[in-house]
């Protein structure tokens, strides 16, 4: 670029920044004050604005007072005045005075009379909605104990704002005691806004919160403006018009509307004019200033300078190293020039060496670079392979290797920034942990490489039904857990459960074998469930065990119920184990009776739990807690026990030998060596086997029939009576009933319940005696508790009955005077239990 042409640009920069400085001085200086005056002028009329409507809600202030110390209100207030209301609550007391409300109220905060109307139409209407949210015993408008404390100001109603004022009813000298309070109201409506615009002389348009909140300015605009001090806000549209505004609050402080003025822009308009018109003239000058230096600078340097260009692009372009240029005068630019040519000289010298160097260091170059390329090739190949290996292990931390699904550690991360994300733009999402049922039994049977292979097809399955933005991970072992983002209520995390419970319930191949598995589901939603990853996940997992106790293949909402449950459930477990340890149990023995001869041949021994403070506990309280904690395995044994133990005593103490039942619990019967406690309890008690029964129920004997079926074997080889129990209830078919080394078939008390009405169950019930005795078994009917039911039973040749009807389960000390008894007639026996 030539150098006059730098000059030129230089001198223009120069004068653009000096300019640039000169307009950004007036846009943040001059043109702020003119702003500053806008806003005071607009400051100014939205007071006015204030200051007319004050007016107004003052005189109906005013007109509420006269009213209030009137003397012929306040005789009619006492009873004494009945010709108030026609004589002066009527159509045309509210026209002339502008009114649209006039009530009277006493000091219960009762409404004496009133009403509410419409001014335009002449016609009486309902009292508006919302005004009952400041109409009510001890509200402020009605709190008449101080007879100085009048109250007006603004309320929110249905269809906009109402100015309202309150005065103590008193007589004209305000010297007796109120009765009541005057409440009168005049609707904000369009006219009175006419009327203060027309006051004020601006244009005024009233904003009610249902216009505020459709949009998102006005709404930015009414918070700003309730949050200032002033109550007033004003901002700029556009160029030629401001908009102000002024908010409007009830009488409790809370903004209920404001007031939107728009105005012309004049103040600002004539300051941007003025300063244009000095930036112009400026820029004038500027010009014909900068012309007159870059002609000046010509003449004394820069034709100069590009002589001395044009030599040294002479020498350059031939490169004629021994070229000088000329040198004329004693200036800088003379100086330059000698410069110049010694530089030349130099130049000259050192040319010749200088190639000779160059020469030389490009050869030392070379081989460097050479051994540079080979070191970065192979750092690059280190770098891949450590890039490769922290993937790796990333992987590992936040995957879980069988199902590649997230683990617990990455699904927690991603928990939090859910919650934290929820929290900030104020969403909902759900929790849902889902457990497999009775997937141990998998692993136990067929290892756990075969497990592995139906935990990653059921992680297919739930992954296929989600959406792109949720999440499922595996905890560990058979659990997983989903988290569904961004959800609009806390339904729709139910049919996703049930799409689970669905899939989960489709066959599973694997290899040679199929499956039939369910799932439990628990679901929780944030915030209502929790707002914290361990409350989350804790409550997912409690509703989700709620839904596996309740029987496993379903889904459960999380409740704040379960939580006190929980508590309840670690306190009964507590108190359980403790039991154990104090002995806190008795058996109780309900007889069984024999149709054929009238005797009682045997008795059921059932547990009971006496608690030192609360007394007996039902076992349907306390057993199911039992299975579940394993403490059913002790207390079991120790029923067991005790039962031998008792009944041995009885035959010592000569009573006659009975048989005496005793419950086997499905654990009991899978987890501990049945046979080999039995016997040892035998032998610890001395009782001989053939007084002793087992009751066994369908589901303990059919997880699997070949362990089942060894057991019993072992059993009854020992000379032990075996019954199996709540027959009918579970899938025990015939063929396994024939397999099994049975002595005794109960059965169920559901089915007895519906003797005389239901023919279905009667006909069931002479059918399983039938196959009963088909079989050799004894057949025993529980819950027997009408003559009806024993009688049906006696027909069909029932063996035994037990239940309330012939007794109640008693302590061992009275169940004995039973069978002391038991020679009496039928009669008798039941007589004596009535």
């Amino acid at each position: 670029m030539k150098l006059r042409n730098k000059v030129l640009i230089a001198i223009s920069l120069v004068w653009l920044l000096f300019l640039g400085m000169t307009y950004i001085g007036s846009r943040f200086f001059l043109i702020q004050s003119f702003l500053n005056l806008e806003q005071d002028r607009a400051t100014r009329d939205l007071s006015r604005v204030d200051q007319a409507l004050d007016q107004i809600n003052y005189a109906l202030y005013t007109f509420t007072s006269d009213w209030s110390h009137w003397n012929d209100l306040y005789d009619f207030m006492q009873g004494k005045n009945p010709e108030f209301v026609p004589g002066n609550l009527n159509m045309t007391a509210f026209v002339n005075s502008n009114i649209n409300l006039m009530t009277f109220w006493n000091n219960e905060g009762k409404i004496v009379v009133g009403g509410a109307i419409d001014t335009n139409n002449r016609e009486l209407i309902a009292y508006p909605k919302g005004l009952e949210k400041y109409l009510y015993p001890g509200s402020l408008l009605l709190d008449r104990r101080d007879i100085t404390k009048d109250v007006r100001g603004f309320v929110h109603v249905s269809p906009g704002i109402m100015l309202i004022a309150a005065s103590s009813i008193t007589d004209g000298d305000k010297i007796m005691p109120p009765l009541g309070a005057t409440v009168f109201g005049r609707n904000l409506d369009q006219n009175l806004v006419n009327q203060i615009a027309e006051t004020t002389k601006v244009n005024l348009k009233l904003l009610l919160p249902n216009t505020i909140n459709q949009s998102s300015t006005l709404a930015k605009y009414f918070d700003t403006t309730s949050k200032n001090k002033t109550g007033h806000y004003s901002v700029p549209i556009s160029h030629d018009l401001l908009e102000g505004y002024t908010v409007i609050k009830d009488i409790n402080g809370k903004p209920i509307g404001m007031f939107q003025m728009t105005t012309p822009r004049a103040i600002y308009r004539s300051g941007v004019s003025a300063i244009n018109y000095y930036l112009t003239a400026f820029v004038v000058l500027g010009i014909l200033f900068s012309l007159f230096m870059l002609w000046l600078l010509r003449i004394l340097i820069i034709k100069r300078l590009e002589k001395l260009d044009e030599e040294i692009a002479d020498i350059g372009a031939k490169n004629a190293i021994k070229q000088r240029v000329a040198v004329s005068g004693t200036d800088e630019l003379s100086s330059v020039s000698s410069e110049v040519n010694h530089m030349l000289d130099i130049i000259q010298a050192s040319h010749e060496q200088l190639e000779q160097r160059v020469l030389e260091r490009t050869q030392e170059l070379q081989k460097t670079n050479i051994q540079l390329q080979q070191e970065i090739t192979e750092r690059k190949s280190v770098e891949r392979e450590l890039i490769i290996h922290k993937e790796h292990l990333v992987r590992l931390a936040h995957y879980d290797s069988l199902t590649t699904l997230p683990n617990r550690v990455f699904f927690n991360e991603i928990l939090n920034k859910a919650i934290n994300h929820a929290k900030r733009q104020q969403k909902l999402f759900a929790v849902l942990f889902v457990d497999l049922d009775r997937f141990k039994t998998i692993n136990d049977a067929l290892g756990h490489p075969t497990g592995d292979l139906v935990l990653k097809e059921i992680g297919n399955r739930f992954a296929s039904i989600l959406r792109n933005g949720d999440i499922l991970a595996r905890l560990g072992g058979d659990e997983f857990i989903i988290l569904l983002n961004d959800i609009n209520d806390a339904k729709f995390a139910a049919p996703v459960a049930e799409k689970i419970l669905e899939i989960t319930s489709q066959p599973v191949k694997v290899q040679t074998h199929e499956f039939f598995i369910t799932a439990s589901v628990g679901i929780c939603i944030f915030p209502s469930d929790g707002e914290s990853l361990e409350d989350l996940q804790k409550n997912a997992d409690m509703a989700m065990y709620k839904a596996k106790r309740a029987g496993g293949g379903a889904y459960q909402y999380y409740t704040k119920e379960m939580d006190i449950a929980a508590h309840e459930h670690i306190k009964l477990e507590a108190a359980l184990r403790k039991a154990i340890q104090n002995e806190e149990f008795v058996l109780h023995y309900q007889p069984q009776f024999s149709l054929k001869d009238g005797t009682i041949k045997r008795a059921e021994a059932l547990i009971r739990w006496n608690h030192p403070k609360l007394g007996m506990i039902s076992p349907a309280k306390f057993i199911p807690l039992a299975e579940e904690t394993g403490l059913i395995l002790p207390i079991g044994e120790w029923a067991l026990r005790e039962a031998c133990r008792t009944n041995k005593k009885w035959q010592d103490e000569g009573y006659d030998p009975i048989t005496v039942s005793v419950n086997i619990s499905p654990k009991q019967f899978k987890h501990q060596d049945i046979a080999q406690i039995i016997s040892n309890v035998l032998n610890e008690t001395g009782l001989l086997p053939a007084y002793l029964e087992v009751e066994i129920t369908e589901t303990a004997v059919m997880d699997d029939i070949d362990i089942a079926t060894a057991r019993l074997n072992r059993i009854n080889a020992m000379g032990v009576r075996i019954s199996i129990d709540d027959f009918g209830t579970g899938y025990t078919s015939i063929s396994y009933l024939k397999q099994f080394p049975f002595d005794v078939l109960k059965i169920d008390q559901h089915f007895i319940k519906g003797i005389p009405h239901s023919a279905n169950d009667m006909a069931i019930i002479s059918a399983v005696i039938a196959l009963g005795h088909n079989l050799g078994l004894e057949v025993v009917a529980e819950g027997v508790e009408t003559a009806e039911q024993m009688q049906y039973l006696s027909e069909h040749y029932c063996d035994l009955i037990q239940g309330y009807f012939i007794s109640r389960p008693l302590p061992a000390s009275k169940v004995i005077l039973q069978f002391a008894k038991s020679g009496e007639t039928k009669d008798t026996v039941i007589q004596a239990e009535e």
